[in-house]
C-alpha cells in the first residue's frame, strides 16, 4: 500500500467516523438516561468500525482505534454536551 492510499483511508475513516459521532451526538440526549446513550454510542462506534473495515479494507486494531475510534468518541461526547446544553436553555 502506498502513502497516498493509505492517507485516502485515513481520511474516509475520519470523515465516516466523525459524521456518525455527529449524528449519533445530537441524538443522545434525547435517548432518555445517560447508560443509555453510551451503550448506543459504542455500538454505533463498532457497527462504524466495522463499516470502515468493509470500505477501506482490513487494518489492525491499532490503526482503526487511532484513525476512528478516539476521533468518534470525542466528537460524540462534545456533541452530546453541546446538544444537551444547548436545548436545556431553551
Amino acid at each position: 500500500m502506498t502513502a497516498k492510499e493509505e492517507m485516502k483511508d485515513v481520511r474516509i475513516s475520519i470523515a465516516v467516523h466523525s459524521i456518525v459521532a455527529i449524528l449519533i451526538g445530537v441524538l443522545s440526549p434525547y435517548l432518555g438516561r445517560a447508560l443509555f446513550a453510551v451503550s448506543i454510542a459504542v455500538v454505533a462506534g463498532l457497527g462504524t468500525g466495522k463499516l470502515t473495515e468493509f470500505v477501506v479494507g482490513k487494518h489492525d486494531f491499532k490503526w482503526w482505534a487511532s484513525n476512528g475510534l478516539f476521533l468518534y468518541l470525542f466528537v460524540w461526547f462534545d456533541m452530546w454536551v453541546i446538544t444537551a446544553n444547548y436545548f436545556s436553555m431553551i
